[in-house]
């Protein structure tokens, strides 16, 4: 984040916590709040201490979600029944800016958009915004995309959840063909949509063996 936005002033604890005792000062003096969850975090009673503070306060929040299993990751739903019920509806209820965190290099950054935009939307000069269209010096989405090649995509209709994703990309990229046919034909690439319901079809292996 202080990469992003020179400048910005980030209050971290294991380094910037001089008096445990003066964790409500830290958030008072806070313009925006970002509490990352993880498992465990709802059980760290100084942890708790600054959520019930940053919300009596009324401070902007920012939640982020830990994706990794081996680093306290968890789905929202495992996260927020660690979380005291009384607290759940002003944390997971209200709207608040969410990303995930993955450790994945073009997802992190989409992640730290996410919170810069928050960040800065709290900041006087833009109070009067409801988004900003922040982009970083090289990412794709500020690049004209196109095939030098012909490229036709199929999404086999025997693979769930294939044919949605196709009809995004499609209104992504208007100019991708696209097939949902029942064979392949001429397509140049299969489109396989993984999740534990994928291989349920067994016409599926077939096709992705003959790709």
């Amino acid at each position: 984040l202080q990469q992003l936005l020179p400048g910005i002033k980030i209050f971290l604890d294991v380094d910037d916590l001089e008096d445990i005792g003066a964790l409500e000062e830290y958030i008072r003096r806070s313009q925006v709040i970002l509490f990352f969850l993880s498992k465990g975090y709802f059980r760290s009673k100084n942890c708790l201490r600054e959520i019930r503070s940053s919300l009596e306060m009324d401070k902007p929040i920012v939640l982020v979600q830990e994706a990794d299993p081996d680093k306290g990751g968890g789905t929202l739903q495992a996260l927020r029944a660690e979380c005291p019920e009384d607290l759940q509806p002003d944390i997971f209820e209200k709207d608040w800016p969410l990303t995930i965190w993955y450790r994945i290099e073009e997802f992190q950054l989409v992640s730290l958009k996410i919170i810069a935009e928050a960040l800065l939307l709290c900041s006087p000069n833009y109070l009067d915004k409801t988004s900003l269209p922040l982009k970083v010096t090289g990412e794709l989405q500020i690049k004209a995309l196109g095939f030098s090649t012909f490229a036709k995509v199929w999404a086999s209709p025997a693979n769930a959840g294939a044919k949605e994703l196709a009809e995004e990309l499609v209104t992504a990229y208007p100019s991708l063909n696209v097939s949902t046919a029942e064979e392949a034909g001429d397509a140049t690439h299969m489109l396989l949509y993984l999740n534990e319901h994928s291989f349920s079809d067994e016409r599926l292996a077939e096709q992705v063996t003959q790709a």
